[in-house]
C-alpha cells in the first residue's frame, strides 16, 4: 500500500505505546530523490536520479523507514493544484514499489507567504526551513528524531533538520552545489556528499539501526496530537480531533 499523504494542515495520528523507537530517512524530493525541475507539475518531466535504488534498499533492508518530505510552493502561486502534485507523487511512490522500496510517509508542504493564491499564502511551519513536519512525523510515527536523518539538496532542508535534532546531509546535486558556497553556522550540515547514493553510505555508517532496533512495521494506532511545536498557518488551519 502506498504511504497517505501527509499535508502540513493535517489532523495528526499518533501511536500512545512505547517510546520513539524508529529511525527514519527524511528525503527532500526535486534534486536529491529526482531531477530538479523548476515547479514539476507533469509526470513525463519527472525522472529519478541515478544510483538511488541500491541505496534505498539498503536502507530499508536494515530496518530505516523512508520518508519523503518536500515544500510545493508551485501550488500556492498557482502552477499546478494538489490533485496534480497528488497524481506526480502516486506515480513516483508507485515507480520506487515496483523495484521493492516502499516509503513509510510523504509530507509536504504547499504554502508560500508571497502567493499568489490566498488561500496559500501564510508562514506556515511545515514549509522548510522551518521544522513542523519532521516533529509531526516524530508524533504520527514514533520517530526518533535524534537518531535519524535529513538528506537534501538546500541549505532549508538542513537547517529544518537542525532544528529537528536530526543528523543532516546536503547533497551536491539539484542547487546543491550553489547551496554548498552560503553555508552559515546554522546550515553547516553533518555530511557534504556528490549525491544521495553517497549520502545513504554514510547514513549506513553512522546509524544505529539493525537488529539490536527491531522496530518496524507496525500499524499506527489511536487519535491526535497538538504539539506545542507547530507553526503558525498549521496551528490555524489544523481541525484537532478530539
Amino acid at each position: 500500500m502506498l504511504p497517505y499523504p501527509h499535508r502540513c494542515t493535517d489532523p495528526l495520528i499518533y501511536s500512545r505505546s512505547g517510546h520513539s523507537k524508529r529511525i527514519g530517512v527524511f528525503i527532500d524530493r526535486d534534486g536529491t530523490l529526482i531531477e530538479e525541475k523548476h515547479y514539476l507539475h507533469r509526470i513525463s518531466d519527472m525522472k529519478f536520479l541515478p544510483g538511488i535504488v541500491s541505496g534505498l534498499r539498503k536502507l530499508t533492508s536494515i530496518g530505516m523507514s523512508l520518508y519523503l518530505f518536500t515544500n510545493q510552493a508551485g501550488i500556492a502561486h498557482g502552477h499546478f493544484d494538489e490533485a496534480t502534485l497528488a497524481a506526480i507523487h502516486h506515480h513516483l511512490l508507485r515507480q520506487l514499489r515496483a523495484v521493492g522500496i516502499g516509503f513509510r510517509g510523504l509530507l509536504y508542504c504547499p504554502h508560500h507567504p508571497e502567493a499568489e493564491i490566498s488561500t496559500y499564502r501564510c508562514d506556515c511551519g511545515g514549509r522548510k526551513p522551518k521544522a513542523d513536519l519532521l516533529f509531526q512525523a516524530a508524533l504520527y510515527d514514533r520517530v526518533n528524531l535524534a537518531k535519524s536523518f535529513v538528506i537534501g539538496d538546500k541549505l532549508g532542508d538542513i537547517v529544518a533538520g537542525k532544528k529537528a535534532g536530526t543528523k543532516t546531509i546536503l547533497v551536491l546535486t539539484g542547487y546543491g552545489r550553489q547551496e554548498a558556497a552560503n553555508i552559515a553556522e546554522n546550515s553547516l550540515p553533518d555530511y557534504i556528499a556528490p549525491n544521495l547514493a553517497a549520502a545513504i553510505h554514510w547514513v549506513i555508517s553512522q546509524s544505529s539501526c539493525g537488529p539490536d532496533n527491531p522496530f518496524r512495521g507496525e500499524e499506527l494506532v489511536d487519535k491526535i496530537a497538538d504539539p506545542q511545536d507547530i507553526g503558525s498557518c498549521t496551528r490555524k488551519n489544523k481541525q484537532y480531533l478530539r
